[in-house]
């Protein structure tokens, strides 16, 4: 294990660090107000607060105030304060390593971002997703979510959001060791920062913009940049970074092996994390001084500073540091002939990996162990790395096996679900065809021979002299027309497919106009498109249900017509959260539904209603009108 993955470790904790120590002298002040707050949008902004500071020392705890947020917000309808209690939630989340709910919590957070029209916090919104994208390596999406923080950042003309986008693109591709790009997008949050005066993200700018000069070998960029985040920070009195800072540089020197020097900026990330008074930042120190004293072969000096780091990490339980700590510990004392300790420590490093790779090697140990002689160290060894390395091929391929099943179930699944979508789509096109085919000869067959009774009718009539006869033909006549009319509704309901001039919108326009405008009766309607919903999404009407609708639509609206006696008639109708509203009202002489005769079809519309799955409500007062309220869900 190299100096420059210790570094990777000691970047991501000091920066935790350095957040949590700025802010955490607020909490009580911002807890003792929680208590005394009302229940009202103050209490809101209180507790996004409050959980802004905890979602870095205490991200269990800032859930809870998170959440309460949250739910305080959404009651008062507070939407710019829900989204900042998503928002910061979401970051707590991403503290406690559940990134695909800090995911969710941001997608939500976008939402209410945009319904509020705060792009400020819509920018930072889309930025925080970008980071969380960027951590799971979904580099495509981070960049796409970066873009979009940039726009709403451009919006606002938010020059600090602009900032850390550039941060946040810088470190997509110096993950992606594209190192020129991430330098150039360091160089433009630099920029960003230093205009608006943020000097401590200017800092953190220069430390990041180090990382891809390093990895190009160009060492005087990373000096130079590293130098100076260091006099930045240290007129800020920021003795975190500092430390950060210096281990970094120690860092850069050690790979030009210039160890004088990374001894030198070593020892200063010591002194700084000694201001600090944090014995984590100073055992990270110690692991840049043994790493440069085993480089230095000076094994004593290396062994003595690794002791007193790992009796800290031992205490904190830091597994990963402490596999460090064996690692170069047992390097040590193999060196100076110490079989006994390199052993004992190869076991400490041992039982740490296993925790950290789930890699089994008690037995190529113990076998290590008993087999360990002066004499016989170079082979022993080559036997242990031999071992592992088998152990890394049979993790392989049970992995490769594992994908190939996974791959054949895969297919088997596809392959019976097309299978099962054909046969699906067969037996839908033969029912489509059977419609069609019984809608044809419905209109061909009995709608010319009902057209030609009426017609014939009409022709007989005028040539009755006798009203019985002609009061007859009357009936025959009208009887005729309106079987021809119903005929038309079935085969309008039963053929697949609508077109715009056949849809139910339409077709309900035409009846409602026609009957109204032979009564001289006036109408307003407004329906809206009855095939989708409020956002455009497909809500198509079953067959059954497109029947039942149009028929209590057509009941309700020719009882008005006929019997209410009205001058006026209002028709609405409408798609929301899944349901489709019909309302039919009229200012006629109303009726008193406890004594109202039997025969004008209200019960046949109830019972179409529950065939939908719908609620029928009547509401008739005499002489103010009547209403009628179909729910039906779709």
């Amino acid at each position: 294990m190299t100096v420059v993955k210790y570094f990777t470790f000691f970047v991501c904790f000091c920066l935790c660090q350095t957040k949590v120590s700025a802010q955490q002298r607020n909490i009580d002040s911002l807890e003792d107000a929680i208590i005394k707050a009302k229940e009202d949008t103050n209490k809101v902004n209180l507790l996004r607060n409050i959980t802004g500071i905890l979602r870095y020392a205490d991200p269990g705890k800032a859930l809870e105030y998170g959440l309460a947020g949250i739910q305080l917000s959404k009651k008062l309808r507070f939407d710019k304060g829900t989204a900042g209690c998503y928002l910061n939630t979401s970051t707590a989340f991403l503290n406690s390593y559940k990134i695909d709910t800090a995911i969710f919590y941001l997608d939500t957070a976008i939402v209410y971002s945009h319904k509020a029209g705060d792009d400020n916090r819509t920018g930072l919104a889309y930025l925080n997703r970008a980071d969380a994208y960027r951590q799971v390596q979904n580099f495509s999406q981070s960049l796409k979510d970066s873009d979009t923080a940039l726009h709403f950042a451009d919006k606002a003309n938010n020059d600090d959001v602009r900032g850390r986008v550039y941060q946040t693109i810088a470190a997509v591709y110096y993950r992606q060791e594209l190192y020129d790009q991430s330098i150039a997008y360091n160089e433009k949050a630099i920029e960003m920062y230093r205009k608006i005066g943020n000097m401590r993200m200017t800092a953190m700018a220069l430390n990041n913009l180090a990382l891809p000069y390093k990895s190009i070998k160009n060492y005087a960029g990373a000096i130079t940049a590293n130098k100076e985040a260091i006099r930045i920070t240290d007129s800020l009195k920021d003795y975190a970074n500092l430390s950060l800072f210096n281990g970094n540089l120690s860092n850069v020197y050690f790979l030009m092996d210039n160890f004088t020097e990374a001894e030198k900026y070593a020892d200063k990330a010591m002194e700084y994390a000694n201001i600090q008074q944090s014995d984590n930042l100073a055992a990270q120190a110690m692991l840049f001084k043994a790493e440069i004293y085993l480089k230095q072969k000076k094994y004593e000096a290396a062994i003595e500073v690794m002791v007193k780091a790992l009796v800290f990490f031992k205490e904190t339980d830091d597994t990963q540091n402490i596999y460090l700590s064996a690692d170069i510990l047992a390097d040590a004392y193999y060196a100076t002939g110490n079989f006994a300790k390199a052993v004992e420590f190869m076991r400490v490093g041992k039982e740490a990996n296993d925790s950290l790779t789930k890699w089994k090697y008690d037995d190529d140990l113990v076998a290590l162990q008993t087999k360990f002689k002066v004499d016989e160290k170079d082979k022993a060894i080559q036997l242990l790395a031999k071992d592992q390395e088998l152990q890394k091929q049979k993790l392989r391929q049970q992995w490769l096996l594992m994908i190939a099943a996974a791959a054949v179930a895969l297919l088997v699944f596809i392959g019976a679900w097309m299978l099962l979508n054909r046969n699906r789509l067969k037996q839908r096109m033969k029912e489509l065809e059977l419609r069609n085919q019984i809608a044809a000869d419905l209109h061909d067959e009995v709608g010319s021979s009902l057209s030609s009774i009426h017609m014939l009718s009409q022709m007989a009539n005028t040539n009755v002299e006798s009203d019985n006869q002609k009061n007859i033909l009357d009936r025959v006549s009208t009887n005729a027309k309106e079987t021809m009319e119903r005929m038309s509704d079935i085969v309008w309901m039963i053929k697949p497919g609508e077109t715009e001039t056949g849809s139910l919108k339409h077709r309900m326009e035409r009846f409602a106009y026609e009957i109204c405008s032979s009564k001289n009766i006036a109408l307003q309607m407004k329906l809206d498109e009855l095939s989708a919903g409020p956002r455009g999404e497909n809500m198509k009407l079953t067959m059954e249900q497109k029947k039942n609708i149009y028929l209590v639509f057509k009941e309700a609206v020719n009882n008005a017509v006929k019997y209410s006696g009205t001058e006026k008639l209002d028709v609405t109708a409408s798609i929301q959260n899944k349901e489709l509203t019909l309302c039919v009202k009229d200012s006629g002489k109303g009726f008193d539904s406890s004594i109202i005769k039997k025969g004008n079809g209200l019960d046949n519309m109830q019972n179409r209603a529950k065939e939908s799955g719908g609620v029928l409500t009547v509401e008739s007062t005499e002489n103010t009108g009547t209403t009628i309220l179909l729910v039906v869900p779709v």
